[in-house]
């Protein structure tokens, strides 16, 4: 006889574990150190309004990280930041990168500030740049929360991708944003405007295409790719190498496939959705991020969501989308493309983050499209 709902739930590992989880939070959430964090902060703050209010700023800097999308601000210079930026040690050129930021913003994400890989480099920037603002994008508040709580310590805008932990991080910034969700990084807009004709003209497989990077403390996810694994060989693991691979041959690689199998570690949204409506494919979804913004928010016309069932048996939910792609045909394809470009690419994303600096901080930028 199969499980009641109920005796599923009550067989599962210490039922009660979330509401301690929750408790423990809100303890020491509360912790009066807390209001003085908040304090110093809000001096940090107030003089950087009086710095930037009704003034445009000398430059923007972006981190390493967001390097693949080449940012443009017309009317703004925009800075690519080098990998080694924050991480070198010598006192001189630390002081002559300091001077560089000077009344400025810089933009990094999390893994520009990670505490693994120099983060206490990264804070003394922070600390000893008064006239500088730092917003920070953090991709991984979803799990690597020891890094994310010293980011949002460490930022003048700390915009969260996902919804999860946002009560403990607002405890560390006041100046929290968004979710500010992941988007399509790795081809500039330019470029994917310049390749409609490689996509719509493009040889696609109807078998899915999901390769995903292998994270060991993922076991589900991990579990979930092998499963379909067995059924489609395109649905697996790969190495971090395909960044090194050039715009064309990414592009090509997710062009040559109607469809693209999503698996999120855990129920984020991850950047590969948006990779996929923007080259023109439908992604195929977990179920339990259909009414998740911005998700819920995608025409049903260009997506699928699927559900434990589909796991075990994908082939009809793999049907169902490459007769939506057939259906759709060239018009829907660059519908989906549009829409991505317009709404899920990192660019504008940006813009969303720099137009919260202006609102906090006065900044004027040109920040129309």
């Amino acid at each position: 006889m199969e499980q009641s709902i109920t005796d599923a739930f009550s067989a599962l590992p210490e039922t009660g574990f979330p509401g301690r989880l929750s408790g423990e939070i809100m303890r020491f959430a509360q912790h009066d150190q807390f209001f003085h964090l908040a304090a110093a902060k809000n001096r940090r703050s107030n003089c950087l309004r009086e710095h930037f209010n009704g003034r445009t700023p000398r430059k923007i800097f972006i981190g390493q990280n967001l390097d693949g999308f080449d940012f443009k601000l017309p009317g703004c210079e925009v800075v690519q930041l080098q990998a080694s930026f924050f991480k070198d040690t010598g006192e001189a050129v630390r002081a002559e990168r300091r001077a560089l930021l000077e009344d400025s913003i810089v933009i990094v994400t999390n893994n520009d500030v990670s505490r693994a890989d120099g983060g206490p480099l990264y804070g003394d920037f922070f600390n000893r740049c008064p006239s500088t603002v730092f917003a920070t994008w953090d991709w991984d508040n979803h799990h690597w929360l020891d890094n994310s709580v010293y980011t949002a310590a460490h930022s003048d805008i700390y915009a969260p991708a996902h919804h999860e932990n946002l009560y403990l991080l607002t405890r560390y910034n006041w100046a929290t944003v968004g979710p500010v969700y992941c988007a399509t990084i790795q081809w500039p807009r330019p470029f994917l405007a310049g390749h409609v004709t490689t996509m719509v003209n493009a040889e696609r497989l109807d078998e899915p295409l999901g390769m995903h990077v292998a994270y060991t403390r993922f076991v589900f996810r991990n579990r979930v790719a092998s499963t379909l694994n067995q059924h489609f060989p395109k649905i697996g693991f790969r190495t971090h190498s395909y960044h090194d691979r050039t715009l064309e041959d990414r592009l090509l690689e997710w062009c040559a496939y109607k469809v693209h199998w999503i698996i999120p570690v855990l129920n984020d949204v991850p950047i590969r959705i948006f990779d996929a409506l923007i080259t023109g494919g439908i992604p195929i979804v977990p179920a339990s991020m259909q009414h998740l913004p911005p998700v819920n928010c995608i025409s049903r016309e260009h997506i699928l969501f699927y559900t434990p069932d589909d796991i075990v048996n994908p082939a009809g939910i793999v049907a169902r989308a490459v007769e939506m792609f057939n259906r759709g045909g060239v018009d829907k394809l660059v519908e989906r493309h549009r829409y991505a470009l317009e709404h899920h690419h990192a660019s504008s994303r940006l813009r969303s983050i720099l137009a919260s600096v202006a609102e906090q901080y006065g900044t004027v930028l040109p920040l129309g499209q």
